[in-house]
C-alpha cells in the first residue's frame, strides 16, 4: 500500500515537472495586462536627486546604471519582455575611494518576483531603502515604482 503511494506520488510529480519544462502547464499570472511596464527610482545621495528608468529587457548587462559622487552605484535590471517581467533585482555598490582600490563590491542586492505592485507612486514596489557604505558610513536612499506606459 505504502508502495503504491509513494510510486503514485512520483509519478505525479514527475509528470508535472515534464508539463512545465515543456510548457502546456498553465503558470500564474505574472502581473496585470499592461502594453509597457517600466521601473521608476528614485535615488538620493547627499543633497542629490536623481531618477532612473528602466524598462524590461532580455540583457542584464544593459541595465541602467546611476553613480553618486564616485562612492556609490544603484543598478537596476528588470529581466523580461515589454508584456511581462520575470523578475527586479536591484544592486547597490560600494566605490572604493580611489581608482587603486579594489573594484566595486556589492553592499546591497534585492530581487522582486512577480505579482509586482502596479501603484505608480514611489516607492510603491519597494520601500524606501536606506543603504549604508562601510567606510565614514555614507547613506545613499532609494525607492522604486513599477509604472504601466503606454505605448
Amino acid at each position: 500500500m505504502i508502495y503504491r503511494l509513494a510510486f503514485g506520488w512520483i509519478f505525479t510529480a514527475t509528470l508535472a515537472a515534464a508539463a512545465y519544462l515543456i510548457g502546456t502547464m498553465p503558470v500564474a499570472a505574472a502581473e496585470p495586462d499592461t502594453d509597457s511596464p517600466e521601473l521608476v527610482c528614485q535615488v538620493r545621495y547627499a543633497s542629490e536627486t536623481r531618477l532612473l528608468h528602466q524598462s524590461a529587457t532580455t540583457d542584464p548587462y544593459s541595465a541602467a546604471t546611476v553613480d553618486f559622487d564616485n562612492r556609490f552605484r544603484f543598478r537596476a535590471v528588470v529581466l523580461g519582455s515589454s508584456g511581462r517581467i520575470g523578475h527586479i533585482t536591484l544592486t547597490v555598490f560600494e566605490l572604493a575611494e580611489s581608482t587603486k582600490e579594489a573594484p566595486p563590491v556589492i553592499i546591497h542586492q534585492v530581487r522582486y518576483q512577480a505579482p509586482f505592485n502596479m501603484n505608480n507612486e514611489i516607492p510603491a514596489l519597494t520601500g524606501w531603502n536606506h543603504v549604508y557604505a562601510n567606510y565614514r558610513g555614507r547613506e545613499l536612499r532609494y525607492g522604486c515604482a513599477l509604472k504601466a506606459v503606454q505605448s
